[in-house]
């Protein structure tokens, strides 16, 4: 595996690459581009594969002001013409899907065929459906607190973002399900250097929330496999992946179920969502 940067007008963008063929970007949710330290070298065999740390998020420079989602797309599209690439497979998960879904919709003719890979939650095409059901998980441990004058404010962000941190690397729910191996936490290290790497997420997240994913979704003309991440406690929202095939023209949808915890694309369903993509890429 190979390690770069690329030199965009928004900032330094770092990026992993490992593999040959055709290019294949891959867009990370909340963290970095290390998420996809099980996912790369499965694709990789087939595939020339470059897993990109968006703007904000792991190596790369900080957010732009005022960011929105079409700005992230736009740097992704600049790094394709730093690093040569005139058009790519794309797999987005999470807020990548967001910004995989920007990029096909307004950059059409850089884009090959796309995956777009989430848990229930995140495939919410409504607007008003994706900020209420994303806005109760992530803007409580987002929202600042009022300023004050002798600067106590500061303090209390500082001492929720310690409590953050000491509950991912402590994290009793999920650790019991999976096997104690140095490889577990060496991945729960890199986790606490990615939130401890993270710039203004509030940014994003807002970016994410202002977005009309449905209304872009129906631009896109790439052919498109939609992956919907189905889980235990997200069984009350109900499917998302059939409503979304009615929204983009060309696409197939697949169900991956996730029981084990954790980042999907870390864990043993890695190995089903590989084989999914490489189905369908070829």
């Amino acid at each position: 595996m190979k390690r770069g940067y690329a030199d965009t007008p928004e900032g330094q963008v770092h990026y992993m690459t490992e593999g040959q063929g055709e290019p294949l970007l891959l867009l990370h949710q909340t963290g970095s581009s290390r998420q996809y330290w099980r996912l790369m070298p499965l694709l990789a065999r087939q595939y020339k594969v470059y897993a990109l740390d968006t703007l904000g998020s792991g190596n790369s420079d900080a957010l732009p002001p005022d960011v929105q989602i079409s700005d992230l797309a736009r740097n992704v599209v600049h790094v394709m013409d730093c690093l040569g690439i005139p058009k790519a497979h794309l797999f987005g998960h999470h807020t990548g899907n967001k910004i995989g879904t920007e990029l096909a919709a307004g950059w059409p003719q850089r884009v090959d065929r796309l995956i777009l890979c989430g848990h229930t939650h995140s495939i919410q095409a409504d607007q008003d459906e994706l900020v209420a059901i994303m806005g109760k998980r992530v803007m409580p441990g987002l929202q600042k607190f009022e300023a004050a004058p002798d600067g106590s404010h500061l303090l209390k962000e500082w001492a929720r973002e310690f409590s953050d941190l000491s509950a991912a690397w402590w994290d009793t729910t999920h650790i019991a399900r999976e096997a104690f191996t140095p490889a577990l936490f060496q991945r729960r290290k890199e986790r606490i250097i990615d939130q401890l790497q993270a710039r203004d997420e509030a940014a994003k997240y807002q970016a994410i929330f202002n977005m009309n994913l449905g209304a872009q979704m129906r631009r896109i003309r790439a052919k498109t496999l939609i992956i919907e991440v189905r889980v235990p406690d997200e069984e009350h929202l109900g499917p998302q992946g059939p409503k979304l095939l009615k929204l983009i023209p060309d696409s197939r949808l697949a169900t991956v179920e996730h029981t084990s915890g954790g980042i999907v694309v870390e864990a043993s369903a890695a190995d089903e969502i590989a084989r999914l993509v490489l189905d369908f890429l070829q």
